[in-house]
């Protein structure tokens, strides 16, 4: 890939530079909402345990009800308007918490139903940002914005809980959510600016004439018949499942059965959140060196083995606190690394004119697992044991890294050009034993 990529930054893309910009001030408002809108519904509208765990379903769920359908009307419209109408959306959504505050009308009923919206718009503005990036940036330089783009994310999973912990303390959890708001709207602005593109249209007759389902179904069958996106999404599945089990018991496992105090915790959670901003860092130069597939095998085995380590930690003292920090850098830093290049991966080898319904097909699978995978964490937890969560779940982690060993993916060692017949094995190129 390093031998093929035109010299210089993804920067100089002006486009890009502008589209990173505007998602990172987004990335950093949703850090910030991520804890204020918990805090809302419990503290200030005393939310029962019900009402907090629905408020967490209906973030993820509307990935999993519209998911496939959204990845249908990306492809056959233009992906910008799009973009912009959902991040709108997002903006009004959101402004109205405080609002309602201020005006002292905010029941739980409202805030349900602003999360499940910002859910639904979140749901299109991902897989359609997903499809329009490759042609603002082009397919040789995916690897390298999507590591970016990655990098803000897990720079404001870094710093967004500390300062809205800091403004809470000066505010309220409802105000705070308007700064989340705000960053929506920068964003649609920015995108305003952003190059047009058009509705991907291969043969308008036959597009014109095939129904929702007959759209759904040409997506699926690229994802089944192609080994390389079939493996990868067969992977993601177990990825996510086992990684939400663990997430699902992760606090109380420190807290309760570890007996680590909550302030020790939260500074092992950013010591963890350190490593998912190295790891997306560092994600192209694992290209560079390892390759494609031994990257995606190495990446997604370390959730694994940090987490079996976190399951050895034991006792309110610095050492176990050091070993839980440890565990938890190893255990977040390769999710961005996989992410990073299985979305690259899936970018390049889509053709153009599928890319909605691909995108969403994988994003659906892995967002509607996570809801899965907190409840299956959930049931062992209450069946076997907190730690005895933590093992399973860690050796649930070593799957997806299995499944991709022993595919054709791992034989890959840069990323693959488009392929509008879709081949049933690797190309030569791609499956480069070298």
């Amino acid at each position: 890939m390093e031998a093929t990529r035109p010299p210089g930054s993804v920067f100089r893309n002006r486009a890009f530079a502008l589209f990173w910009a505007s998602q990172s001030v987004s990335f950093l408002g949703t850090q910030i909402t991520y804890v204020a809108l918990p805090l809302t519904a419990v503290v200030v509208l005393h939310a029962t345990p019900m009402e907090a765990g629905l408020l967490g379903a209906l973030e993820s769920l509307p990935f999993l009800l519209f998911g496939l359908f959204v990845g249908v009307l990306v492809d056959r419209r233009a992906r910008r308007p799009l973009l912009i109408t959902a991040n709108l959306v997002r903006f009004a959504a959101l402004a109205w918490i405080p609002v309602a505050y201020a005006l002292d009308i905010l029941t739980i009923p409202q805030l349900l139903a602003v999360t499940f919206l910002v859910g639904v718009m979140t749901v299109f503005f991902e897989i359609a940002y997903m499809s329009y990036l490759p042609g603002l940036v082009g397919r040789d330089r995916l690897m390298e914005a999507n590591g970016r783009l990655q990098a803000s994310a897990s720079t404001a999973e870094v710093a967004g809980p500390g300062i809205a912990g800091g403004l809470i303390g000066v505010l309220s959890a409802p105000v705070v959510i308007a700064i989340d708001a705000v960053s929506y709207l920068i964003s649609a602005l920015a995108l305003t600016r952003m190059p047009a593109d058009q509705a991907p249209k291969p043969d308008a007759d036959a597009e014109g004439r095939q129904s929702v389902w007959a759209s759904l179904r040409e997506g699926f069958a690229l994802v089944g018949r192609n080994p390389l996106l079939r493996w990868c999404t067969v992977a993601v599945f177990f990825l996510s499942l086992s990684f939400s089990s663990v997430m699902a018991v992760y606090f109380l496992y420190l807290i309760r059965e570890a007996g680590l105090s909550s302030t020790v915790v939260g500074l092992i959670v950013a010591v963890g959140s350190v490593g998912g901003l190295v790891g997306a860092l560092l994600s192209e130069r694992f290209i560079g060196w390892l390759g494609v597939g031994p990257t995606l095998i190495a990446a997604v085995a370390l959730p694994g083995i940090g987490f079996l380590l976190l399951a050895t930690v034991d006792g309110n003292s610095l050492g176990a606190a050091v070993l839980a920090a440890v565990a938890t850098f190893i255990g977040f830093f390769g999710i961005p690394v996989w992410d990073v290049t299985v979305i690259s991966f899936r970018q390049a080898i889509t053709p153009e004119h599928l890319q909605g319904r691909v995108n969403a097909t994988v994003r659906s699978l892995s967002w509607g697992t996570l809801a899965l995978g907190s409840l299956m964490g959930g049931a062992l937890a209450t069946a076997l044991g907190l730690r005895e969560t933590v093992v399973l779940s860690a050796i649930g982690l070593f799957v997806p890294s299995l499944i991709v060993l022993l595919s054709p993916v791992r034989r890959m060692r840069r990323l693959p050009e488009e392929s509008d017949d879709t081949p049933a094995e690797p190309s030569p190129v791609a499956a480069n034993p070298s």
